[in-house]
């Protein structure tokens, strides 16, 4: 099932984390779409993919997901 999925990132803060990010979601299937924010710290993920494994790319990338 598609799943909208909203993350706070909160150690990114220039555009070289936005490419860092955008290529290490690139590699999970799972994902349709997705869109990343820099003003807000947000990444908004849209596929067949678990938090857990989104939260993962994010952090194997070397960026700190806000945990709800």
């Amino acid at each position: 099932m598609k799943t909208k999925q909203k993350y706070k990132v909160l150690n990114m803060n220039c555009n070289h984390c936005v490419a860092t990010i955008t290529k290490a979601l690139e590699q999970a299937e799972e994902i349709d779409n997705f869109k990343i924010n820099l003003k807000k710290k947000e990444v908004v993920v849209t596929g067949e993919i678990s938090k857990d494994k989104v939260i993962g790319c994010i952090e194997d990338a070397g960026y700190e997901v806000e945990k709800k």
